[in-house]
């Protein structure tokens, strides 16, 4: 089972990144629809997804866990500090 939450955070943390990239290069799209903006989901989504990296880290084995839970860690911390950024400063010049 640790295992297997390894390998799920490292596929979310790729899915994560992929959704940030849609969701930034889709043009004006009309949001009226959803309470919050599509990026504070991807927020969240990222922070359930390092939670999930960090108890990853119990199910590592061999090298490429590790490298597996290493790269989730980077991915999905780097990308909740960008998207905190984003959001931040996005709010205050709204």
């Amino acid at each position: 089972m640790k295992k297997k939450i390894n390998i799920w955070s490292f596929i979310l943390s790729i899915i994560c990144i992929l959704l940030f990239f849609i969701i930034s290069f889709s043009g004006l799209i009309d949001y009226s629809l959803m309470d919050t903006h599509p990026l504070n989901l991807v927020l969240y989504i990222t922070l359930i997804t390092f939670v999930l990296g960090v108890l990853g880290f119990s199910g590592i084995q061999d090298w490429k866990g590790m490298a597996r839970s290493v790269t989730t860690l980077i991915l999905t911390l780097g990308l909740s500090a960008f998207l905190t950024f984003v959001i931040f400063f996005g709010d205050l010049l709204s």
